[in-house]
């Protein structure tokens, strides 16, 4: 099973976090042996947020071993022959380490303002992927859809080594979207373990009924995680930070909570969750592998948590907690 690191990228109007501390985060990340990092899209943020390629572009001058990932970008948002340089781009500069994760997004705030309503998110997602997947292939592309049109147009220098696309989803809908279109699906961080094993089944049913290789086409699942001496400490440390990030969730209208509920129960979320000594941890751990997840990206940054704190969870998580999946 592969590790990687889901990264923080909230401004606070009273923490000290700076995009620049994720040098220093994804340094240690590839010293300790994870895999790969990644960070997601957010758009229209009171305290600020950090922009994923601009971050993963600089990221990939800090490190020489980690996979570099969105988890996940809203192609809907972007013009297609654009987007495709960009990413092509952060994959030149990271020697072909770029992995794009995409999502059709659930917050219509961030939607309407780049003209993308709710009903038509979808079909554009779609429309997008598929345009991206053949500008990163194809010599010359032609298209002429329903959301973009191009004539002969291409993109140069295309992926060094092609591009991993990772699609994300919650509905079997949506899981079987990323079975055909895509090379791993992306579980959705709120999936409880009974969820997850029935969404799994999906998955894999969709792959064989698609007559593609489950080998090559990974479960990708995002836990919040904390790694201290016990499941108190751990807890007592993170508590106040993760529930402010659930809280806003939850303002936004998170697809598994009431838009309208502002105030979070850390019990009820507390399954979803990877905390305690590494002996605990390694064992939630090994119910997702057994599950059948080949890469799990945790989350141990939340808005208004420390530098300090963050970096000791993740040399901690490093040292006793991957080396019991070698």
């Amino acid at each position: 099973m592969k590790f990687g690191v889901f990264l923080n990228q909230y401004y606070t109007p009273d923490g000290d976090f700076e995009v620049t501390n994720l040098y220093e985060q994804v340094e240690l990340a590839e010293s300790v042996g994870f895999d790969s990092v990644s960070i997601g899209e957010r758009h229209v943020h009171d305290d600020g947020v950090a922009e994923p390629l601009t971050t993963l572009a600089a990221l990939a001058a800090q490190t020489d071993r980690l996979e570099l990932a969105t988890m996940a970008m809203l192609p809907a948002l972007y013009n297609p022959l654009h987007l495709a340089e960009k990413v092509v781009m952060v994959d030149r500069l990271s020697n072909g380490r770029m992995r794009f994760g995409a999502a059709i997004g659930y917050r219509e705030r961030e939607l309407t303002p780049f003209g993308v309503s709710m009903e038509d998110r979808v079909p554009m997602f779609m429309e997008s992927l598929a345009l991206l997947k053949r500008l990163w292939t194809e010599e010359s592309v032609t298209h002429d859809g329903d959301h973009w049109s191009f004539d002969d147009v291409f993109i140069s220098p295309r992926p060094a080594n092609g591009m991993p696309v990772w699609i994300g989803g919650h509905a079997d809908i949506a899981i079987k979207r990323a079975a055909y279109r895509g090379d791993a699906w992306i579980a959705s961080a709120s999936s409880t373990t009974e969820n997850l094993e029935r969404q799994i089944g999906v998955y894999e049913d969709a792959i064989e009924e698609f007559g593609m290789d489950r080998s090559e086409n990974d479960v990708i699942l995002m836990r919040d995680c904390f790694v201290a001496d016990s499941y108190k400490e751990a807890r007592d440390t993170i508590e106040p930070y993760l529930l402010e990030l659930y809280r806003m969730y939850a303002r936004w209208g998170q697809t598994y909570m009431d838009e309208h509920e502002v105030e979070v129960d850390y019990d009820e979320l507390a399954e979803k969750f990877v905390l305690g000594s590494p002996d605990e941890c390694i064992e939630r751990l090994r119910t997702y592998r057994d599950l059948g997840v080949d890469h799990v990206v945790v989350r141990v940054q939340f808005p208004g948590q420390p530098q300090e704190t963050t970096l000791e969870c993740l040399e901690r998580f490093g040292d006793e907690v991957i080396p019991a999946f070698s």
